[in-house]
């Protein structure tokens, strides 16, 4: 049997084996917890439910909530990685899109502009960076 554990910060639910809905009819999903008798109440049903099956399901219902978050933020990272030289050519466009300044070369300082032809070269990827860790270790 395999264990699932949820974490409320600093909580940890551990939670084995699978739980039955107990009316098919309705899935329980608005709770009341009324601190007068320690009372949990289904406000769609009015049934009454037990305090472990709605910890019970809080925890199924939260790990879930989390592992989809997981989700999108590794999405997100990963759409981030693809498009990093997108973000970068629409800085130096909007750079260029300014009437007083222009962008400048990171390496010299020199200002660059549309008509330097700006992208039209290229070098070797590798190259370049051992030129980099050679001017860096001088």
């Amino acid at each position: 049997m395999t264990d699932t554990v949820v974490s409320f910060a600093d909580m940890a639910y551990r939670l084995r084996g699978q739980r039955v809905i107990p009316d098919a009819r309705c899935e329980h999903k608005h709770l009341t917890l009324d601190d007068n008798g320690e009372i949990v109440t289904c406000e769609d049903c009015k049934q009454q439910v037990n305090a472990y099956w709605a910890l019970h399901r809080m925890a199924l219902m939260w790990g879930n909530h989390a592992q989809q978050v997981r989700r999108v933020v590794a999405q997100v990272h990963e759409d981030q990685k693809a498009t990093f030289h997108l973000r970068a050519a629409k800085v130096v466009e909007r750079a260029w899109q300014r009437r007083k300044s222009v962008p400048i070369c990171p390496h010299c300082k020199a200002g660059i502009f549309p008509e330097d032809g700006f992208g039209t070269s290229s070098i070797n990827r590798a190259i370049e960076l051992k030129r980099r860790s050679l001017r860096a270790t001088e």
